[in-house]
């Protein structure tokens, strides 16, 4: 499927996908999540079925599935069944923690105690690259919605697997000026992450197309709960914070996003993240480094770079937009968002208030108008810097 047909009400695209390989336990799993479960969740929203009768039936499937479902050996295998499993469990979190069935709970603990790398909740990793990647190879993708609206549920997981990419490549070649004391290929790396980063917008702006009353009909399978994980949300796409690192360092309201994020981003992206925030905090980043002199720019160069801000700031905007428009509740009528409002801001705002917390559980719209106010900040200083240096 192209990015640009995302959230069209496309149906997968004809082809012949790859054989997969599982144990009988887990297809019989896998076969309740892909084929069954969207159907019980809509029958939950008609009333159809209980909460009890959900659980009884689910675990009938777990029973089925046989004893020797708990624990799989293959981690591969290991990750797709906990996808599966926790796909169960989320048809309950809209009754919260007090409805989950404690047969399901094991089975997830059973896997954790496995294969420790395996997170215990419905993490971005799972939700996004394990179940783009099962799409991709198998034709597979789970989703809590049935019909037109899980083919857009299904485009909102797509969206963001697809879109990644571009951004890491943004970032790489950022990363690649750092690592060199005069980079050979500079004015080529900028222009590429000018190029890739505008590519990333543009995806990500389709998700305006997305209405507000079919996200909130699938968005309460993502949420978290009082005491409990994080949701599954967008805020944990590791590249994005990545580019960030690179970009400029981090401050002290960053610092806690990351402190709180880091047990929810992928798991191979929590050591880099890491390594790149501390590189950040000691200036190995872009702003420092043309502050101080390392990074010398020609006015070609230099003009990128700047574009390179407006792009990523581009993006922050566009995020605000589509996220204000589905969320409204967790923005003020009065709240101004341009990006002079945002840049008069005296600073950043506190991440952790307000009463209406996105699926992240932070203040959705301070963490975007916060990016915001660190990127124009970061921009101007660069800017101001180059024109006295002319």
């Amino acid at each position: 499927m192209k990015q640009e047909d995302l959230f069209s009400g496309m149906e997968n695209p004809a082809r012949i996908p790859s054989s997969e390989s599982l144990p009988e336990h887990a297809l019989r799993i896998r076969d309740y999540v892909l084929s069954e479960l969207p159907a019980d969740l809509s029958a939950m929203s008609r009333q159809k079925m209980t909460y009890r009768g959900l659980a009884e039936k689910q675990g009938r499937v777990l029973g089925e599935a046989g004893a020797g479902v708990f624990p799989v050996d293959d981690p591969a295998v290991a990750r797709v069944t906990q996808l599966d499993l926790l796909f169960m469990l989320g048809g309950f979190l809209p009754a919260g923690p007090e409805a989950f069935p404690q047969p399901l709970m094991d089975a997830i603990a059973s896997q954790c105690a496995r294969h420790p790398t395996l997170d215990p909740h419905m993490s971005y990793e799972l939700l996004i690259d394990v179940n783009c990647e099962q799409w991709q190879r198998y034709g597979h993708m789970r989703v809590f919605s049935e019909g037109e609206l899980g083919r857009l549920e299904r485009d909102f997981y797509l969206g963001h697997h697809l879109a990644e990419p571009a951004v890491r490549t943004a970032f790489d070649q950022l990363s690649s000026l750092l690592s060199e004391p005069t980079p050979e290929n500079l004015t080529h790396n900028v222009e590429e992450a000018y190029r890739k980063l505008e590519e990333f917008r543009i995806d990500m702006a389709r998700y305006g197309r997305l209405t507000k009353e079919a996200f909130t009909s699938f968005r309460r399978y993502h949420m978290g709960y009082e005491g409990g994980p994080r949701g599954a949300s967008g805020a944990f796409m590791p590249s994005v914070q990545l580019l960030e690192l690179v970009l400029v360092p981090p401050t002290e309201e960053y610092e806690v996003y990351l402190d709180q994020s880091m047990p929810y981003f992928p798991v191979w992206s929590r050591p880099l993240i890491a390594e790149r925030r501390a590189m950040s905090a000691k200036g190995e980043n872009i702003t420092q480094a043309v502050l101080d002199g390392r990074l010398k720019l020609d006015q070609q160069a230099a003009s990128t770079l700047l574009g390179i801000f407006d792009k990523f700031t581009d993006f922050r905007m566009v995020h605000l937009g589509v996220t204000r428009k589905l969320i409204p509740e967790a923005f003020r009528e009065t709240d101004r968002m341009t990006r002079k409002d945002i840049a008069a801001q005296p600073g950043e705002r506190n991440i952790l208030s307000g009463d209406t917390l996105g699926t992240s559980g932070f203040s959705v719209r301070n963490v975007l108008t916060n990016a915001v106010h660190r990127l124009l900040a970061a921009r101007q200083e660069i800017e101001a810097h180059h024109a006295a240096a002319l």
